[in-house]
């Protein structure tokens, strides 16, 4: 192939002149497969021209034969003035970027926390443990204790170490989120955490946080349990972190130790307690049972032996139900007259005669020293907040008493007020429960003072054989 056809070529090929081809062609010693791939990777940049003056100025000092010896200076300026037109474009280095790994994806994942959460500037209206009062006037201090937050009783977890301390302790949680630009929620802590009932039933029975709603806490809260009414009071199983139970108004905080105490019967942590969370039925729904299932289930209710599931009662036939009925009175019957046969033998008077002459060194049993009690109608003393207190009773159809009692008192004179002025317990075993779950049949020599009872609210629980 001659120089005329090369030259063709690389024209048709690259789409331009025989000038420039001639060029290419000549620092390629005539390789035509060389001489375009070195216009493709120049750019097709032309060879007798120079970017900068001093690279003319050289060139015209130094002139270069195409034809001669001088190819190595020749490509060696190429690859100079290509450097020069194309400077090299270093990219800015990646940005450092630091992420949190979510460990856990399941219930105890909380949504991010809005950037508008700042830590809050510790005031008056928003205590912190271990604020500096000095800085305070005279009027802010008596305000700062006014309205102090209940730090005695507070814990200050966050909302998934509390589960964890909850289900070691087997404790609920209580939780209460306040809006610190209500009002409403400052008087909780002046009025209702201060009360000594409430305080004694929270210390008893719950892990007690308080969290500001715009503070970190309080929206990692809030982004679990959504509330837009505050001040928020609420209890949550520490193993589920299901909400159980809340409140928006208190009330006062008789009515409230009431209402938790009558939760705290329903519902326990303690799979050792008689008021277990739940009963599972042990029956399959009516629609997935077989023929032979169904015929019996109805043969164990109307024998008195089933379940008393209502949805299952309720799908069985009119016939069933209706034998079931008359066979259960029979069964009531029985077990009620067997109930005051045994409550009768509970009662029994003992002989004082007869107990001294037994061996001194043998304790007594609860039942024997509840049978020494008698139904005693005492008056109540003056009130008198210095020697006297208010006991609240609580019997097991969910009424409640009052009685006043001197601080000095006997326990034991709790047990003759029940007896004497409660019908229903008439000939009947009974244990008194304080807020702790203590059995007060083990305290009745101590004084109301010495079992903690001031102000205090107890439980009546009939016991049967």
């Amino acid at each position: 192939m001659d120089d005329e056809e090369k030259i063709a070529n690389f024209c048709a090929i690259t789409d331009s002149d025989a000038t420039r081809a001639t060029q290419y062609l000549a620092v390629c010693d005539g390789d035509l497969d060389r001489a375009i791939n070195f216009f493709l990777e120049s750019g097709g940049a032309s060879l007798d021209s120079a970017p900068s003056a001093s690279a003319q100025s050289s060139a015209q000092q130094e002139p270069i034969d195409l034809d001669g010896d001088d190819d190595a200076a020749l490509a060696e300026r190429l690859q100079r003035e290509e450097n020069q037109r194309q400077e090299p474009e270093v990219r800015e280095r990646i940005a450092p970027r630091t992420e949190t790994l979510v460990e856990d994806f399941g219930y105890n994942y909380a949504p991010p926390i809005p950037s508008s959460s700042r830590p809050m500037r510790p005031s008056v209206f928003n205590q912190v443990p271990g604020m500096n009062p000095r800085n305070l006037t005279e009027k802010q201090s008596r305000l700062e204790q006014l309205f102090r937050p209940p730090f005695d009783i507070m814990s200050t977890y966050d909302i998934d170490t509390a589960k964890e301390k909850g289900r070691e302790q087997k404790k609920w949680l209580l939780v209460n989120v306040q809006d610190l630009s209500d009002f409403n929620c400052q008087v909780l802590n002046r009025d209702f955490w201060s009360d000594e009932a409430v305080k004694e039933t929270v210390r008893a029975n719950f892990i007690f946080m308080q969290y500001n709603k715009d503070a970190y806490d309080g929206q990692a809260f809030l982004a679990l349990y959504p509330s837009q009414t505050f001040p928020y009071v609420g209890i949550l199983d520490p193993r589920t972190g299901e909400e159980m139970k809340t409140w928006h108004q208190l009330g006062s905080p008789a009515d409230w130790v009431t209402a938790v105490h009558e939760f705290l019967e329903r519902f326990s942590l303690d799979p050792r307690s008689r008021n277990p969370i739940g009963k599972v039925s042990k029956h399959k729904p009516l629609d997935h049972m077989s023929e032979e299932e169904q015929i019996r289930l109805a043969l164990e209710q109307s024998m008195g032996r089933g379940d008393d599931d209502s949805e299952v009662a309720s799908e069985m036939s009119s016939v069933s139900a209706a034998e079931s009925a008359d066979e259960s009175l029979e069964d009531v019957s029985s077990a009620a007259s067997s109930a005051r046969d045994k409550g009768k033998r509970k009662i029994e008077v003992i002989d004082l005669d007869e107990d001294e002459k037994m061996d001194e060194d043998e304790p007594l049993t609860s039942e024997d020293v509840f049978a020494t009690i008698q139904p005693v109608a005492r008056d109540e003393p003056a009130p008198d907040p210095k020697t006297t207190t208010r006991v609240q009773i609580r019997l097991s159809d969910g009424s409640r008493k009052i009685r006043r009692l001197n601080l000095t008192d006997p326990v034991r004179y709790i047990f003759e007020y029940v007896k004497s002025d409660v019908p229903e317990m008439n000939g009947k075993y009974f244990q008194i429960i304080s807020t702790d779950r203590k059995k007060l049949i083990d305290q009745v020599d101590q004084t109301i003072e010495e079992a903690g009872l001031k102000n205090a609210s107890v439980l009546v629980e009939a016991e049967d054989d």
